[in-house]
């Protein structure tokens, strides 16, 4: 039995819809898991870290504002371990500390897989989207030939 060609056509076409969305999902996921290995989760330590300072925003953020002297006073003072350990720290250390700070004013422990989740639909979205784009032209330029 022959295929007309509008079947053949459909057929094509589902063919590389197909090839597109799989394309898509492998690619995706293999974007995903690279990111993943590159950046891994935060380790337990630097969790505690950014919920004390989540939990303490206001008070951390006076605390690096203050001039030295007033830093080694409150530090004396203070009874988490955060704020002497700050004062031994070098200064690269505190830039690091100072940084996390900042990042950590919002943050949830699970932010980290909520973000994979967000790269592998971006980067999925993105694929597909090229894919789609693909099978587009390629029904363009099938269209165009003399049949």
């Amino acid at each position: 039995m022959e295929q007309t060609p509008q079947e053949l056509d459909d057929k094509v076409d589902r063919l590389v819809g197909k090839i597109s969305l799989w394309t898509s999902l492998l690619l995706s996921v293999a974007v995903t898991i690279w990111y993943a290995m590159a950046n891994p989760p935060d380790s337990e330590e630097l969790k505690r870290m950014r919920l004390f300072f989540k939990d303490n925003a206001i008070e951390v953020g006076e605390f690096l504002r203050l001039s030295y002297e007033d830093k080694e006073q409150k530090a004396a003072k203070a009874t988490h371990p955060f704020y002497q350990n700050y004062m031994k720290a070098s200064e690269v250390e505190k830039g690091k500390i100072r940084k996390i700070y900042h990042e950590s004013i919002d943050y949830t422990p699970y932010q980290y897989w909520f973000n994979m989740f967000g790269l592998w639909m971006i980067s999925f979205s993105t694929f597909w989207f090229i894919g789609l784009m693909f099978q587009g032209v390629v029904n363009l330029v099938r269209q165009k030939q003399p049949q």
